[in-house]
């Protein structure tokens, strides 16, 4: 069984996000926290620790970006999926630099938010299709200031697991790829996100091809 913290303050959308829960192969116990005091002071008084969280934004007392920061601190390797009503592009943005791994709306159906879920579970970051072109947009037009490739100091390991990770590639996709354990790649990741002072997977691979250190 996996658990799951899910901070959500709309009895409504509660709802659709467990009949999306409830679509998932594997089953899972999940902690429902309707506003930010109580999700971190779960954070705080958890022991066993959860492997999603899935954060809305406007929440009434707190920021979900003060949760989502708060949820990277306490549990640095758990995927954090933002779901929204808002679309802005800085509200993304400031999403995925706080540590979010994915970001799907309110709006999209049960279906997509069911495959989002499965998505982020095997390495892969969700976006709301909506959400895609402004976001790449966004990034892909950011250029490289003085820095050049040699500075990041990647080791070819770690360019080969960016590079399969640029194609879409789960962690155990490449972890099999690669001939290694998926612990190994996970490591990497880590090392990869240090280096270039990203938060996540499309930040890194946005950087990287910016960086010319993958083709």
């Amino acid at each position: 069984m996996k658990h799951l913290l899910l901070v959500e303050d709309n009895p409504v959308f509660l709802d659709q996000l467990s009949i999306a829960i409830d679509q998932l192969p594997t089953e899972w116990q999940v902690l429902s926290c309707i506003n930010g005091e109580t999700a971190l002071d779960t954070l705080k008084q958890t022991t066993h620790g959860f492997d999603l969280a899935m954060i809305d934004l406007g929440l009434p007392d707190i920021g979900g970006l003060e949760i989502i920061r708060a949820c990277r601190l306490k549990l640095p390797e758990m995927p954090i999926v933002v779901v929204s009503v808002i679309a802005a592009e800085s509200t993304v943005i400031s999403a995925i630099e706080a540590g979010a791994n994915g970001y799907l709306l309110k709006g999209d159906s049960i279906a997509e938010i069911t495959k989002g879920i499965n998505q982020v579970m095997n390495g892969i970051y969700p976006l709301s299709p909506s959400l895609a072109r402004l976001l790449f947009k966004r990034l892909c037009n950011s250029t490289p200031q003085e820095l050049n490739s040699e500075d990041f100091k990647l080791t070819p390991r770690e360019k080969e697991t960016l590079k399969h990770m640029s194609i879409g590639h789960s962690y155990d996709q490449v972890a099999e790829l690669m001939g290694v354990a998926t612990s190994t790649v996970q490591s990497n990741v880590r090392n990869i996100y240090r280096k270039l002072n990203v938060h996540s997977q499309m930040q890194a691979v946005s950087k990287a091809r910016n960086f010319n250190l993958i083709s």
